[in-house]
């Protein structure tokens, strides 16, 4: 299963909660973001988009290593939440698991865009002080390659976003 949700939305408190669930074996690593990857990491992005790709997991074979030490008839699940915003990264999981069960967790687009570019802020990675600025700037930093966290505004659009993923999933296996 999958924790896809939206970042800042609580994510990271689900994962640890439901990895201390004896029939439950969460991902070691939070955020794999394997589903993410088609081909080679990019070599360019955003300011800390270089640092973020080096904590992505790439291959096929490291992310199914990350779920060996399951113990027998465990559920397996991972979290990312730029899945939910991220529609090939939709149709990847389809491909890979079609029967998969799927947690999209959100929060208030307006909170979760500032929480975003406040942490960014705080990290020292957003140099535009002011959010509605860096929100405008969002295109722009998109065409250029700059990495899914500076998506604040694209990223709680979750209607759009649900709507792409219904188109692939039942909506049984979405919570």
């Amino acid at each position: 299963f999958f924790v896809i949700g939206a970042p800042k939305a609580g994510t990271t408190a689900l994962h640890a909660a439901l990895a201390q669930h004896p029939r439950l074996f969460m991902s070691p690593v939070k955020e794999p973001k394997f589903f993410l990857c088609d081909g080679p990491p990019p070599d360019h992005g955003g300011p800390g988009d270089a640092h973020s790709y080096r904590e992505w997991i790439w291959g096929l074979d490291e992310y199914e290593r990350l779920f060996d030490r399951a113990p027998a008839g465990a559920l397996r699940g991972e979290s990312t939440p730029f899945y939910l915003s991220d529609y090939a990264a939709q149709r990847r999981i389809h491909a890979a698991v079609p029967d998969a069960r799927l947690i999209a967790i959100l929060r208030d687009p307006v909170d979760r865009a500032y929480s975003n570019w406040a942490h960014l802020w705080a990290d020292g990675l957003e140099t535009i002080g002011d959010f509605l600025t860096a929100c405008a700037e969002e295109p722009r930093r998109t065409a250029a390659g700059w990495g899914p966290f500076w998506r604040y505004v694209e990223t709680g659009r979750y209607g759009q976003q649900l709507r792409h993923l219904y188109g692939l999933f039942p909506r049984r296996q979405v919570l």
